[in-house]
């Protein structure tokens, strides 16, 4: 069965706000030798939204060398300026990336129309390939599966989409109205738990972030749907289950899949960009609880 499992990858930072390469190399190499299907760079996880923009073209291009075509690489291109948009765009996909992934406009709301205009503007000036991204929790709307299917008509380079969205009702839509004419679009979902009602619904799979954490259970998880393994699908929901109150341990979330990670050894802090939180001792606690509660050292 199609079924994809990538890692929306965080970004290590030392405690000057530096870029931390040792540890990121060391979290993109566990990644890749645990089974992941593919890593995306600079997306919300990253924090891309904080990073001055020679920030991100530096990890950008870091990514694209460390990673070296061993999965997938997609990266995060999104900004509120259409040209810078375009820029790093065609910049990390001349050096090597395989795709890049990019927000609509966020701050303002936009109609059907205006996303229409402007993804069209984008694809037109990207010499490569696009995913949409629909995150309407950060954006304040969402993007309704007849625009999708219009741009992937209009243009083949825009070749899929990760659709952030808590259920699996918009998801469902967009696979029923894209999918049905362009079956080789994909679709991805944002929250590890819609991942098998996802595949099971003939999307691709999710973009998880829990995967930094645990890409050992994700990828058992992606085996055992390639292996019609219904127990181990069974067991890899109620794990992912559980798991995903990592998520609620505090708000914004990512100081803790940073300290999840941390605590395993792979980054050395879990420092992050100003202003968001660091994780506290009690968040610690909570961690080992829920880590421990699975097994997982």
């Amino acid at each position: 069965m199609n079924a994809a499992y990538l890692t929306p990858a965080i970004t290590l930072f030392n405690e000057d706000g530096t870029l931390d390469l040792t540890s990121q190399e060391r979290l993109f190499n566990n990644l890749i030798d645990q089974g992941v299907d593919g890593i995306l760079v600079e997306g919300s996880s990253s924090e891309f939204f904080a990073m001055p923009m020679n920030q991100r073209r530096e990890m950008a291009k870091f990514a694209i060398e460390k990673i070296d075509h061993r999965v997938k690489l997609i990266i995060g291109t999104s900004h509120m300026v259409a040209d810078e948009i375009v820029s790093f765009s065609n910049f990390c996909l001349d050096a090597g990336a395989d795709a890049v992934m990019i927000l609509p406009p966020y701050y303002f709301h936009f109609g059907p129309s205006a996303l229409l205009q402007y993804y069209d503007r984008l694809a037109e000036q990207i010499h490569g390939d696009i995913y949409i991204y629909n995150f309407p929790d950060n954006t304040g709307y969402t993007i309704p599966p007849e625009t999708v299917l219009a741009l992937a008509k209009m243009h083949p380079n825009i070749v899929g989409m990760k659709d952030t969205v808590p259920g699996m009702d918009h998801t469902r839509e967009l696979i029923k109205v894209v999918k049905s004419q362009i079956p080789q679009f994909e679709i991805y979902s944002g929250f590890d738990d819609n991942f098998a009602h996802n595949v099971l619904s003939g999307g691709n799979g999710c973009i998880g972030a829990l995967s930094n954490v645990v890409p050992e259970i994700c990828a058992a998880w992606v085996r055992a749907f390639r292996e019609n393994d219904l127990a181990g699908i069974a067991r890899g929901q109620q794990t992912i289950d559980r798991l995903m109150d990592l998520y609620t341990v505090r708000s914004p979330f990512l100081p803790v899949i940073k300290e999840a990670c941390r605590l395993r050894g792979i980054a050395a802090t879990s420092a992050g960009t100003f202003p968001m939180p660091s994780a506290t001792v009690e968040d610690d606690a909570k961690i080992l609880e829920l880590l421990n509660r699975e097994g997982v050292q």
